[in-house]
Protein backbone atom coordinates (compact mmCIF):
# COMPACT_ATOMS: atom_id res chain seq x y z
CA UNK A 1 0.00 0.00 0.00
CA UNK A 2 1.17 3.52 -0.77
CA UNK A 3 -0.41 4.75 2.49
CA UNK A 4 -0.58 3.58 6.09
CA UNK A 5 -4.34 3.00 6.18
CA UNK A 6 -7.07 2.43 3.60
CA UNK A 7 -10.72 2.96 4.53
CA UNK A 8 -13.53 1.36 2.51
CA UNK A 9 -17.00 2.59 3.36
CA UNK A 10 -20.16 0.51 3.15
CA UNK A 11 -20.78 -0.44 -0.46
CA UNK A 12 -20.34 -3.55 -2.56
CA UNK A 13 -16.56 -3.38 -2.15
CA UNK A 14 -16.93 -3.70 1.62
CA UNK A 15 -19.13 -6.75 1.11
CA UNK A 16 -16.58 -8.27 -1.29
CA UNK A 17 -13.72 -7.70 1.16
CA UNK A 18 -15.47 -8.75 4.37
CA UNK A 19 -18.52 -10.92 3.42
CA UNK A 20 -20.58 -8.55 5.59
CA UNK A 21 -23.53 -6.90 3.87
CA UNK A 22 -23.89 -3.55 5.61
CA UNK A 23 -27.35 -2.05 6.09
CA UNK A 24 -26.20 1.05 7.97
CA UNK A 25 -22.88 2.89 7.64
CA UNK A 26 -19.98 0.49 8.16
CA UNK A 27 -16.27 0.81 7.41
CA UNK A 28 -13.46 -1.60 6.63
CA UNK A 29 -10.03 -0.36 7.69
CA UNK A 30 -6.93 -2.12 6.35
CA UNK A 31 -3.44 -1.32 7.62
CA UNK A 32 -0.07 -1.60 5.94
CA UNK A 33 1.06 -3.92 8.74
CA UNK A 34 -1.62 -6.45 7.77
CA UNK A 35 -4.15 -5.74 10.51
CA UNK A 36 -7.74 -4.99 9.54
CA UNK A 37 -10.85 -3.79 11.33
CA UNK A 38 -14.56 -3.81 10.56
CA UNK A 39 -16.35 -0.88 12.21
CA UNK A 40 -20.12 -1.17 12.51
CA UNK A 41 -23.04 0.39 14.41
CA UNK A 42 -23.54 -1.18 17.84
CA UNK A 43 -26.68 -3.09 16.83
CA UNK A 44 -24.81 -4.80 13.98
CA UNK A 45 -21.95 -6.26 16.04
CA UNK A 46 -23.40 -9.75 16.52
CA UNK A 47 -24.29 -10.08 12.86
CA UNK A 48 -20.86 -8.82 11.82
CA UNK A 49 -19.12 -11.32 14.10
CA UNK A 50 -21.22 -14.12 12.64
CA UNK A 51 -21.09 -13.17 8.95
CA UNK A 52 -17.83 -11.33 8.28
CA UNK A 53 -14.36 -12.70 7.58
CA UNK A 54 -12.81 -9.99 9.77
CA UNK A 55 -11.62 -10.96 13.25
CA UNK A 56 -11.40 -7.43 14.63
CA UNK A 57 -14.97 -6.13 14.78
CA UNK A 58 -15.42 -2.79 16.54
CA UNK A 59 -18.58 -0.79 17.15
CA UNK A 60 -19.14 2.94 17.15
CA UNK A 61 -19.62 2.62 20.90
CA UNK A 62 -16.25 0.91 21.30
CA UNK A 63 -14.64 3.94 19.63
CA UNK A 64 -16.37 6.55 21.82
CA UNK A 65 -18.95 7.70 19.29
CA UNK A 66 -21.86 8.09 21.71
CA UNK A 67 -19.95 10.36 24.11
CA UNK A 68 -18.76 12.44 21.15
CA UNK A 69 -22.29 12.74 19.78
CA UNK A 70 -23.55 14.08 23.11
CA UNK A 71 -20.59 16.47 23.33
CA UNK A 72 -20.68 17.76 19.75
CA UNK A 73 -24.46 17.52 19.29
CA UNK A 74 -23.96 16.42 15.67
CA UNK A 75 -23.86 12.78 14.60
CA UNK A 76 -21.69 13.33 11.53
CA UNK A 77 -19.14 15.50 13.30
CA UNK A 78 -19.03 12.87 16.04
CA UNK A 79 -18.40 10.09 13.53
CA UNK A 80 -15.63 12.10 11.88
CA UNK A 81 -13.94 12.84 15.20
CA UNK A 82 -14.30 9.16 16.13
CA UNK A 83 -12.36 8.22 13.01
CA UNK A 84 -9.67 10.86 13.51
CA UNK A 85 -8.99 9.61 17.05
CA UNK A 86 -9.05 5.97 15.99
CA UNK A 87 -6.57 6.51 13.15
CA UNK A 88 -4.26 8.57 15.36
CA UNK A 89 -4.33 5.67 17.80
CA UNK A 90 -3.09 3.46 14.96
CA UNK A 91 -0.20 5.92 14.38
CA UNK A 92 -1.44 6.63 10.85
CA UNK A 93 0.12 9.47 8.88
CA UNK A 94 -1.25 8.79 5.39
CA UNK A 95 -4.78 7.56 4.65
CA UNK A 96 -6.23 6.23 1.41
CA UNK A 97 -9.91 6.68 0.63
CA UNK A 98 -11.96 5.73 -2.48
CA UNK A 99 -13.17 8.40 -4.87
CA UNK A 100 -16.78 8.15 -3.65
CA UNK A 101 -15.91 8.40 0.05
CA UNK A 102 -18.36 10.61 2.05
CA UNK A 103 -17.26 14.24 2.10
CA UNK A 104 -18.28 14.76 5.74
CA UNK A 105 -15.54 12.26 6.67
CA UNK A 106 -13.03 13.04 3.92
CA UNK A 107 -12.63 16.72 4.87
CA UNK A 108 -11.83 16.13 8.59
CA UNK A 109 -9.45 13.32 7.62
CA UNK A 110 -7.71 15.67 5.18
CA UNK A 111 -7.27 18.20 7.99
CA UNK A 112 -5.43 15.65 10.13
CA UNK A 113 -3.68 13.26 7.74
CA UNK A 114 -2.08 13.06 4.33
CA UNK A 115 -5.18 11.84 2.45
CA UNK A 116 -4.89 10.18 -0.95
CA UNK A 117 -8.04 9.72 -3.03
CA UNK A 118 -7.62 6.53 -5.06
CA UNK A 119 -9.53 3.93 -7.01
CA UNK A 120 -10.61 1.27 -4.52
CA UNK A 121 -8.13 -1.64 -4.71
CA UNK A 122 -11.05 -4.03 -4.40
CA UNK A 123 -12.31 -2.99 -7.86
CA UNK A 124 -9.27 -4.53 -9.54
CA UNK A 125 -9.42 -7.59 -7.31
CA UNK A 126 -13.07 -8.13 -8.25
CA UNK A 127 -12.21 -8.26 -11.96
CA UNK A 128 -10.77 -11.78 -11.51
CA UNK A 129 -13.46 -14.13 -10.29
CA UNK A 130 -12.85 -17.13 -8.08
CA UNK A 131 -14.32 -20.51 -8.96
CA UNK A 132 -17.08 -19.92 -6.41
CA UNK A 133 -17.93 -16.53 -7.89
CA UNK A 134 -18.13 -18.02 -11.39
CA UNK A 135 -20.54 -20.67 -10.15
CA UNK A 136 -22.72 -17.97 -8.62
CA UNK A 137 -22.81 -16.06 -11.89
CA UNK A 138 -23.59 -19.34 -13.68
CA UNK A 139 -26.51 -19.87 -11.29
CA UNK A 140 -27.97 -16.45 -12.11
CA UNK A 141 -27.32 -17.06 -15.82
CA UNK A 142 -29.37 -20.26 -15.78
CA UNK A 143 -32.17 -18.43 -13.96
CA UNK A 144 -32.17 -15.80 -16.72
CA UNK A 145 -32.50 -18.43 -19.44
CA UNK A 146 -35.50 -19.98 -17.68
CA UNK A 147 -37.05 -16.53 -17.27
CA UNK A 148 -36.44 -15.74 -20.94
CA UNK A 149 -38.21 -18.96 -21.98
CA UNK A 150 -41.10 -17.87 -19.79
CA UNK A 151 -41.00 -14.42 -21.39
CA UNK A 152 -41.30 -15.96 -24.86
CA UNK A 153 -44.48 -17.70 -23.75
CA UNK A 154 -45.87 -14.40 -22.49
CA UNK A 155 -44.88 -12.73 -25.76
CA UNK A 156 -46.98 -15.25 -27.67
CA UNK A 157 -50.16 -13.75 -26.21
CA UNK A 158 -49.19 -10.30 -24.92
CA UNK A 159 -48.49 -7.26 -27.12
CA UNK A 160 -47.55 -4.71 -24.45
CA UNK A 161 -43.83 -4.59 -23.69
CA UNK A 162 -44.42 -3.34 -20.14
CA UNK A 163 -46.51 -6.42 -19.33
CA UNK A 164 -43.86 -8.77 -20.72
CA UNK A 165 -41.24 -6.99 -18.61
CA UNK A 166 -43.36 -7.16 -15.44
CA UNK A 167 -44.09 -10.86 -15.92
CA UNK A 168 -40.39 -11.66 -16.39
CA UNK A 169 -39.43 -9.68 -13.29
CA UNK A 170 -42.17 -11.30 -11.20
CA UNK A 171 -41.11 -14.75 -12.40
CA UNK A 172 -37.52 -14.10 -11.34
CA UNK A 173 -38.51 -12.69 -7.95
CA UNK A 174 -40.50 -15.78 -7.09
CA UNK A 175 -37.47 -17.90 -8.04
CA UNK A 176 -35.16 -15.92 -5.74
CA UNK A 177 -33.72 -13.27 -8.07
CA UNK A 178 -34.18 -9.51 -8.21
CA UNK A 179 -34.61 -7.99 -11.68
CA UNK A 180 -35.02 -4.23 -12.01
CA UNK A 181 -35.22 -2.03 -15.11
CA UNK A 182 -35.50 -5.04 -17.41
CA UNK A 183 -35.46 -3.87 -21.01
CA UNK A 184 -38.31 -4.98 -23.26
CA UNK A 185 -38.67 -2.68 -26.25
CA UNK A 186 -39.98 -2.81 -29.79
CA UNK A 187 -40.26 -0.75 -32.94
CA UNK A 188 -38.38 2.52 -33.28
CA UNK A 189 -38.17 2.87 -29.48
CA UNK A 190 -35.64 0.01 -29.49
CA UNK A 191 -33.18 2.35 -31.24
CA UNK A 192 -32.61 3.77 -27.74
CA UNK A 193 -30.45 1.03 -26.14
CA UNK A 194 -31.87 1.29 -22.60
CA UNK A 195 -35.46 2.19 -23.49
CA UNK A 196 -38.35 -0.03 -22.53
CA UNK A 197 -42.06 -0.11 -23.30
CA UNK A 198 -44.37 0.30 -26.24
CA UNK A 199 -46.44 -2.09 -28.31
CA UNK A 200 -44.87 -5.17 -29.87
CA UNK A 201 -44.18 -4.57 -33.56
CA UNK A 202 -41.85 -6.47 -35.92
CA UNK A 203 -39.23 -7.32 -33.31
CA UNK A 204 -38.62 -7.16 -29.56
CA UNK A 205 -35.36 -6.59 -27.69
CA UNK A 206 -35.35 -8.37 -24.31
CA UNK A 207 -32.44 -7.59 -21.97
CA UNK A 208 -32.58 -9.28 -18.54
CA UNK A 209 -29.95 -8.60 -15.84
CA UNK A 210 -31.02 -9.78 -12.37
CA UNK A 211 -29.01 -10.63 -9.29
CA UNK A 212 -29.54 -13.48 -6.87
CA UNK A 213 -31.23 -12.47 -3.63
CA UNK A 214 -29.21 -15.23 -1.93
CA UNK A 215 -25.63 -14.73 -3.11
CA UNK A 216 -26.02 -11.28 -4.76
CA UNK A 217 -24.24 -12.02 -8.05
CA UNK A 218 -25.60 -10.72 -11.36
CA UNK A 219 -25.69 -11.99 -14.90
CA UNK A 220 -26.80 -10.34 -18.13
CA UNK A 221 -28.48 -11.61 -21.28
CA UNK A 222 -30.09 -10.07 -24.37
CA UNK A 223 -31.84 -11.51 -27.37
CA UNK A 224 -33.69 -9.84 -30.23
CA UNK A 225 -36.87 -11.71 -31.09
CA UNK A 226 -38.23 -11.51 -34.64
CA UNK A 227 -42.02 -11.28 -34.53
CA UNK A 228 -42.73 -10.35 -38.15
CA UNK A 229 -40.15 -10.35 -40.92
CA UNK A 230 -38.66 -6.91 -41.48
CA UNK A 231 -35.78 -7.03 -43.96
CA UNK A 232 -33.79 -4.23 -42.34
CA UNK A 233 -34.07 -5.73 -38.87
CA UNK A 234 -33.22 -9.20 -40.17
CA UNK A 235 -30.09 -7.88 -41.92
CA UNK A 236 -29.01 -5.96 -38.84
CA UNK A 237 -29.53 -8.93 -36.58
CA UNK A 238 -27.55 -11.29 -38.82
CA UNK A 239 -24.62 -8.85 -38.80
CA UNK A 240 -24.75 -8.45 -35.02
CA UNK A 241 -24.82 -12.23 -34.46
CA UNK A 242 -21.81 -12.70 -36.76
CA UNK A 243 -19.93 -9.90 -34.97
CA UNK A 244 -20.65 -11.41 -31.57
CA UNK A 245 -19.67 -14.92 -32.58
CA UNK A 246 -16.40 -13.74 -34.09
CA UNK A 247 -15.57 -11.71 -31.00
CA UNK A 248 -16.32 -14.62 -28.67
CA UNK A 249 -14.16 -16.94 -30.77
CA UNK A 250 -11.06 -14.79 -30.13
CA UNK A 251 -11.48 -14.29 -26.37
CA UNK A 252 -8.74 -15.95 -24.33
CA UNK A 253 -6.12 -15.01 -21.80
CA UNK A 254 -3.62 -12.48 -23.18
CA UNK A 255 -5.93 -10.84 -25.73
CA UNK A 256 -6.47 -7.10 -25.34
CA UNK A 257 -9.95 -5.76 -24.68
CA UNK A 258 -9.64 -3.27 -27.53
CA UNK A 259 -8.95 -6.09 -30.01
CA UNK A 260 -12.24 -7.78 -29.08
CA UNK A 261 -14.05 -4.47 -29.52
CA UNK A 262 -12.37 -3.70 -32.83
CA UNK A 263 -13.27 -7.16 -34.12
CA UNK A 264 -16.94 -6.32 -33.57
CA UNK A 265 -16.43 -2.99 -35.35
CA UNK A 266 -14.65 -4.70 -38.26
CA UNK A 267 -17.54 -7.09 -38.87
CA UNK A 268 -20.27 -4.46 -38.59
CA UNK A 269 -18.39 -1.98 -40.76
CA UNK A 270 -17.87 -4.68 -43.40
CA UNK A 271 -21.67 -4.80 -43.74
CA UNK A 272 -21.78 -1.03 -44.20
CA UNK A 273 -22.97 -0.17 -40.69
CA UNK A 274 -21.50 2.72 -38.73
CA UNK A 275 -19.71 2.25 -35.40
CA UNK A 276 -18.54 4.42 -32.54
CA UNK A 277 -15.00 3.95 -33.87
CA UNK A 278 -16.13 6.25 -36.70
CA UNK A 279 -17.72 8.59 -34.12
CA UNK A 280 -21.14 7.69 -35.47
CA UNK A 281 -24.35 8.69 -33.66
CA UNK A 282 -26.22 5.70 -35.10
CA UNK A 283 -25.18 2.12 -35.69
CA UNK A 284 -22.95 0.47 -33.06
CA UNK A 285 -22.87 3.23 -30.45
CA UNK A 286 -21.63 1.61 -27.24
CA UNK A 287 -18.81 -0.56 -25.94
CA UNK A 288 -18.68 -4.28 -26.67
CA UNK A 289 -19.01 -5.33 -23.06
CA UNK A 290 -18.58 -4.81 -19.34
CA UNK A 291 -17.62 -6.91 -16.35
CA UNK A 292 -20.37 -8.64 -14.37
CA UNK A 293 -20.29 -9.78 -10.75
CA UNK A 294 -21.51 -8.16 -7.55
CA UNK A 295 -22.51 -5.21 -9.75
CA UNK A 296 -24.04 -5.31 -13.19
CA UNK A 297 -21.31 -3.00 -14.51
CA UNK A 298 -17.80 -3.52 -13.20
CA UNK A 299 -14.26 -4.24 -14.41
CA UNK A 300 -13.15 -5.07 -17.04
CA UNK A 301 -14.53 -2.82 -19.75
CA UNK A 302 -14.40 -4.20 -23.29
CA UNK A 303 -13.92 -1.10 -25.37
CA UNK A 304 -10.99 0.88 -26.81
CA UNK A 305 -8.84 0.19 -23.74
CA UNK A 306 -5.52 -1.63 -23.32
CA UNK A 307 -6.77 -4.04 -20.63
CA UNK A 308 -5.24 -7.50 -21.12
CA UNK A 309 -7.76 -10.29 -20.54
CA UNK A 310 -6.94 -12.73 -17.75
CA UNK A 311 -8.36 -16.11 -16.80
CA UNK A 312 -11.30 -15.66 -14.46
CA UNK A 313 -12.52 -12.38 -15.91
CA UNK A 314 -16.27 -12.43 -16.52
CA UNK A 315 -17.89 -9.95 -18.89
CA UNK A 316 -20.58 -9.42 -21.50
CA UNK A 317 -20.19 -9.47 -25.26
CA UNK A 318 -23.09 -7.40 -26.56
CA UNK A 319 -22.84 -5.82 -30.00
CA UNK A 320 -25.88 -3.93 -31.21
CA UNK A 321 -27.08 -1.72 -34.02
CA UNK A 322 -29.44 1.21 -33.55
CA UNK A 323 -31.12 3.31 -36.23
CA UNK A 324 -33.88 5.78 -35.46
CA UNK A 325 -35.85 5.05 -38.61
CA UNK A 326 -36.17 1.29 -37.98
CA UNK A 327 -35.18 0.46 -34.38
CA UNK A 328 -32.38 -1.44 -32.71
CA UNK A 329 -31.14 -4.99 -32.28
CA UNK A 330 -28.72 -6.48 -29.73
CA UNK A 331 -27.40 -9.91 -28.78
CA UNK A 332 -25.63 -10.35 -25.46
CA UNK A 333 -23.98 -13.19 -23.57
CA UNK A 334 -21.79 -13.47 -20.49
CA UNK A 335 -18.44 -15.21 -20.90
CA UNK A 336 -15.66 -16.29 -18.55
CA UNK A 337 -12.09 -16.06 -19.84
CA UNK A 338 -10.01 -19.23 -19.85
CA UNK A 339 -6.35 -19.76 -20.78
CA UNK A 340 -7.13 -21.04 -24.28
CA UNK A 341 -10.58 -19.62 -24.94
CA UNK A 342 -13.72 -18.70 -23.06
CA UNK A 343 -16.89 -20.30 -21.74
CA UNK A 344 -20.30 -18.81 -22.49
CA UNK A 345 -22.36 -18.86 -19.29
CA UNK A 346 -25.60 -17.81 -21.01
CA UNK A 347 -25.49 -20.28 -23.88
CA UNK A 348 -28.71 -20.01 -25.88
CA UNK A 349 -29.63 -19.92 -29.55
CA UNK A 350 -29.00 -16.55 -31.18
CA UNK A 351 -31.71 -16.52 -33.85
CA UNK A 352 -35.23 -16.45 -32.42
CA UNK A 353 -38.24 -16.04 -34.68
CA UNK A 354 -41.48 -16.08 -32.72
CA UNK A 355 -43.65 -17.48 -35.52
CA UNK A 356 -41.41 -20.56 -35.59
CA UNK A 357 -41.17 -21.07 -31.83
CA UNK A 358 -42.89 -24.17 -30.45
CA UNK A 359 -43.89 -22.90 -27.03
Amino acid sequence: MEFDIFIQHSDINLYYATSFRAIDSAFYVTCRNGKDYLIVPDMEKERALRESKVKNVLTYGDLGYHDLRRELKDSRRARAEMFVRFLKGLKAESVGIPIDFPAYLAIPLHQNFDVKVVKSPFLEMRAIKTREEIERIRDTSLAILRAFEFGLKVLKREKRCEVVRDRIENYLYLKGYLAENTIVSSGKLSAIPHATGGIVEDHVVIDVFPKSRRHHYYSDFTRTVIVNRNDKIVEMLRAVIEAQEKAISMIREGVKAKDVHYTVCDVLESYGYKTLRQRASEGFIHSTGHGVGLEIHEEPRIFENETVLKSGMVFTVEPGLYYRDVGGVRVEDVVVVKRNGCEVLTRYRKWIELSKEQI
